[in-house]
């Protein structure tokens, strides 16, 4: 009986010593928990499953057609006309794909060593819709009034941003552009440095400035037009604050003269460009006298300036060369 009650607390004392112990080490683990905290497994996985739970950036665009939904910075951006093209070289993005006025022409001279490499998608005109989507672009940048009737085929290979019209809203359509490539600020010191470089010719210029009228003409075989205020170099013209003769200050894109309209053509400089090469400039106008009455003509300030550029540039690279060109030829 004693042997028996002797076991039976030796079992006691054995199994008090062992509950002991594991109530030791169940202490121990909380006092290392409280130098790493117990959620610690948790604040390890929160990176993951925030990422994973956050939604991914969106860039959210309003523009001619309505508005555009990007999932992100476009990497892969196809362009339908030179405006497009310019601008969005000049914000530090190579288009994949890109067109030219012509399907056999290269891509404007001015523009040539940055343009290696971009796909022609065919004419400003008619883009070859295959190929667009060849290139399996994030977005897709052109202009109502060029490619409104191929929008909805459009918006089904990529998200589609319109600029309303090209020329004389090409300041706008360049902030239009940046935001949907993720460059506003890019496009925000592109124009930054535009007007500023408008100021130092203003300010070579100096008095003359207020009374230097400026002519703008494009000599075609059978009349010459003259590029008005809402023209690409019309808008340049005004940005620089240089007026324009008489005959050209209507708010408009341009006019057709004739031969027997020469005094419009008039100014103090005339800057003239073509594609042309057979003109009624060549052809005719030179040996007139009316023409060669005008003052401009009389004080050698007739220049040939380039059609890529004062035509259809239509972007922030070709206006800063048609910046430089007051420089040469209005402010000498």
């Amino acid at each position: 009986m004693r042997e028996s009650r002797f076991r039976l607390r030796l079992l006691v004392v054995g199994l008090t010593m062992v509950l002991f112990a594991a109530g030791c080490s169940t202490n121990g683990n909380n006092n290392h928990a409280g130098s790493e905290p117990a959620n610690s497994a948790a604040s390890t996985a929160a990176p993951s499953e925030s990422a994973a739970a956050a939604p991914s950036e969106t860039i959210v665009v309003k523009h001619a057609m309505g508005e555009a939904t990007l999932d992100g910075v476009p990497s892969r951006v196809v362009v339908l006309d030179n405006g497009a093209l310019d601008n969005v070289l000049a914000l530090g993005v190579k288009p994949v794909g890109a067109p030219t006025v012509q399907l056999d022409n290269p891509f404007p001279a001015y523009l040539a060593a940055q343009t290696d490499g971009v796909t022609n998608i065919g004419t400003i005109d008619e883009p070859n819709l295959e190929t667009i989507s060849s290139l399996k672009p994030d977005v897709i940048l052109g202009s109502k009034d060029t490619h409104e009737a191929i929008y909805d085929k459009l918006e089904q290979i990529a998200p589609t941003v319109f600029v309303d019209t090209l020329g004389y809203t090409w300041k706008e359509n360049l902030k239009l552009q940046a935001q949907a490539i993720g460059k506003q600020a890019e496009g925000d010191k592109l124009l930054a440095d535009y007007s500023a470089r408008l100021e130092e010719f203003k300010g070579k210029m100096g008095d003359a400035l207020a009374t230097t009228e400026v002519s703008i003409l494009r000599p075609r075989a059978d009349h010459v037009r003259i590029y008005l205020r809402q023209s690409f170099s019309g808008i340049i013209i005004e940005d620089a604050g240089l007026p324009r003769p008489e005959a050209q200050k209507a708010d408009e894109f341009s006019k057709e003269a004739t031969e027997e309209q020469i005094a419009d053509l008039g100014g103090d400089v005339i800057l003239w460009f073509t594609r042309d090469t057979d003109h009624l400039l060549k052809s005719k106008l030179e040996n007139n006298v009316l023409w060669k009455n005008l003052d401009a003509v009389k004080n050698n300030k007739v220049h040939e300036v380039d059609a890529e550029t004062w035509l259809s540039g239509l972007g922030v690279q070709a206006a800063n060369i048609v910046v430089e060109d007051l420089f040469k030829y209005v402010a000498e």
